[in-house]
């Protein structure tokens, strides 16, 4: 039993020493037991127990660990990480000076670490609410009971006593007052003054803007504009007609909001019936034969949907750069991202003939066939994966801690250099340009060669059980993992 246990651990030792092309001699592979390699790009990968545990780090210095499913941490860019456990349970980030911690509904967020009295805040939701402001003011609330919050929602300050019984906003310095949220209303300033007494009647008037009101809503409603240009009025009875007339603007509506039509210098449109049929002309231009199909384009974006909500399309036209993404929700998702090659030199003679358009380059490329599989590359370094059992794009928190899981069979390539694996190890192949490969079936077989220099090439059977290496003119075949003879 101890001569066992001696061989099984001069085995293990004599595959971590060994240096096999093409890694180095920290390199070692033993399936999915543990490994420790270099993927194609150069970053480093330590693995144990198949997708359980793994520490990897890349050549820009950033890193990331996972103990799968547990708990996983990492860099993501510069100034930027992120951790996880049991997610979507927990979840923390930092980000600059910044570092935030959610646990299910209570998020804290300290907003500059290096300041012991920057803001803060403790909040969860949707019962306590504690912290300090950008002013250095504390602050706190039971809710419903009452209490103070700051800078939240857009509001600088909310106080509040047996919400929705009263309720005291400050947006931009401005206050407003509410008693049974919504029905009583107050708010009068330099800029507002609204008045509500929900759904009786009540106005919202901001000065030099509109004046709006409603009586017994959503039933009959007015407005007054009074901005320069946009100057006229409107009203809605609902749910019969509609009118507004502006400067710039005349819209109709018939059975709100299933029939409208509508003018402007700039756009036209009409609903017959909406959401069915939607159609503008002018700075938008757009066609819907809802759901079935549809389209809308908006300056440099030009989007549509086909089987809504299932089929979608979107390309992107910016000076120098092109973004297409499709999708079939949940099963099919392409994007691709195309930079316009710089423009050849000119001709020296004239030409009448028009010149070629611009070549294009794709830097960037995915797609995913859900459940199946997923193709990624950026630049010269790409992933092929499967399985794909998230049927969304991966964010980071995915990518580490579960992804790896459900991966069965990876091939990645960087350049001239490419590294498959299967099985989370059980099968590894690499190449590193023409120069160096490896292969490996845990345990039964691995081999390996490296051209550089004098030469190298070596197998093994049982991870050494019965071997062979040569270096250049020097050969030996090894027996037992310890036993050596010269050839």
């Amino acid at each position: 039993m101890r001569l066992g246990a001696l061989l099984l651990c001069g085995a293990l030792l004599a595959g971590c020493a060994t240096p096999g092309a093409p890694g180095s001699a920290r390199e070692f592979d033993w399936g999915p037991i543990a490994s420790r390699l270099q993927d194609p790009a150069g970053g480093t990968h330590f693995k144990a127990l198949g997708p359980v545990y793994e520490r990897a780090s890349d050549t820009n210095g950033l890193s990331c660990w996972a103990v799968r499913p547990l708990a996983s941490a990492g860099d993501e860019k510069n100034e930027h990480s992120s951790g996880e456990a049991l997610w979507p349970l927990m979840f923390s980030w930092d980000l600059e000076n910044s570092h935030s911690v959610r646990v299910l509904t209570s998020f804290y967020t300290d907003f500059d670490k290096t300041n012991p009295k920057a803001r803060w805040q403790w909040w969860c939701f949707p019962f306590w609410y504690q912290g300090r402001d950008s002013g250095g003011t504390n602050y706190m609330a039971f809710f419903p009971l009452g209490g103070t919050i700051r800078q939240f929602a857009w509001q600088d300050e909310v106080f509040f006593v047996l919400w929705p019984l009263y309720v005291h906003n400050v947006q931009k310095g401005l206050d407003s007052y509410h008693v049974l949220w919504p029905i009583f209303c107050r708010e009068n300033n330099e800029r507002n003054d609204r008045f509500r007494v929900w759904p009786l009647y009540g106005w919202n008037i901001r000065r030099g803007d509109f004046d709006k009101r409603f009586c017994c809503w959503p039933l009959v409603s007015w407005a007054r504009y009074d901005r320069p240009g946009a100057s006229g009025y409107g009203y809605l009875v609902f749910p019969l007609w509609g009118h507004i007339k502006r400067e710039n603007q005349e819209d109709w509506m018939l059975l709100p909001p299933f029939f409208k039509y509508g003018t402007s210098p700039h756009l036209t449109l009409g609903y017959a019936p909406w959401p069915f049929i939607q159609w503008k002309t002018g700075d938008i231009e757009q066609f819907y034969l809802w759901p079935f199909w549809g389209y809308k384009n908006v300056d440099h974006i030009h989007g549509g949907f086909y089987a809504w909500p299932l089929g979608w399309w979107r390309h992107l036209d910016r000076p120098g750069v092109q973004a297409h993404r499709y999708s079939f929700v949940p099963f099919w998702l392409s994007e691709s991202e195309w930079s316009a090659a710089k423009p050849a030199a000119p001709a020296p003679v004239p030409s009448l003939a028009p010149p070629p358009p611009p070549a294009t380059n794709c830097v960037d490329r995915y797609w995913h066939f859900w459940p199946l599989c997923d193709y990624e590359r950026v630049d010269t370094q790409s992933r092929f994966r499967a399985l794909k059992l998230w049927p969304l794009r991966h964010s980071a928190m995915i990518e580490r801690e579960f992804a790896p899981i459900w991966t069965l069979y990876q091939h990645t390539r960087a350049g001239e250099n490419s590294s498959d694996e299967l099985l989370w190890g059980l099968v590894r192949r690499q190449n590193r340009g023409a120069e160096a490969s490896r292969f490996s079936l845990f345990p039964l077989v691995d081999w390996s060669r490296d051209d550089k220099a004098t030469g190298t090439r070596e197998w093994n059977f049982l991870k050494g059980l019965v071997g062979y290496e040569r270096e250049g003119t020097n050969a030996q075949l090894r027996l037992l993992w310890f036993i050596k003879f010269g050839l």
